[in-house]
């Protein structure tokens, strides 16, 4: 006896066939002005909070803060920056952006652990949610902050994205 012929499935080559129809799939497109405010203005206000903590001289009884600018802008360049690229290519078509500013939050957080690379002895450790928890407000700021630099492209609404956040029953204004 033999075995018979597998018969492909005709519904995945309809879903095919339809989404290639549809057209592309609209997604956010962030310029390089969104991106600098949104990445690089949280970065620079981290380091001159920083900056002014140093130079406050009540808290020279604990150490010298200077470090902590090399520690902010380390974390800046080698966690913020490629964890925000991938964030906004990873999220492109998701079209909320509140989803995109809590990500930016996430990454801002995440800064505090370059704080580890820096050794674990002593009160070092202590300075995670020091370093993290603001530049979490401040990366998620920053990315409220460039919504209106951000547009919709590639779907039916390509004027802006007057929609994206309004629930699909309202007009748009």
């Amino acid at each position: 006896m033999t075995t018979p012929a597998p018969v492909k499935s005709t519904a995945r080559a309809r879903r095919k066939a339809a989404r290639a129809a549809a057209g592309p799939r609209p997604r956010l497109h962030m310029s390089i002005y969104g991106f600098l405010v949104a990445w690089l203005v949280p970065n620079l206000l981290m380091a001159a909070l920083v900056l002014v903590l140093a130079l406050i001289p009540s808290l020279q009884e604990f150490g010298s803060l200077t470090p902590l600018l090399t520690v902010v802008g380390l974390a800046g360049l080698v966690v913020g920056l490629p964890l925000c690229l991938l964030v906004n290519w990873a999220f492109r078509h998701v079209l909320n952006q509140w989803v995109h500013v809590l990500a930016y939050a996430l990454v801002g957080m995440l800064y505090g652990l370059v704080v580890l690379t820096q050794g674990a002895g002593g009160i070092l450790p202590m300075l995670i949610p020091v370093i993290g928890f603001p530049a979490g407000i401040l990366m998620g700021l920053g990315r409220v902050a460039a919504r209106p630099l951000v547009k919709v492209v590639g779907g039916p609404d390509e004027a802006g994205d007057a929609g994206a956040d309004q629930h699909p029953g309202q007009a748009a204004a």
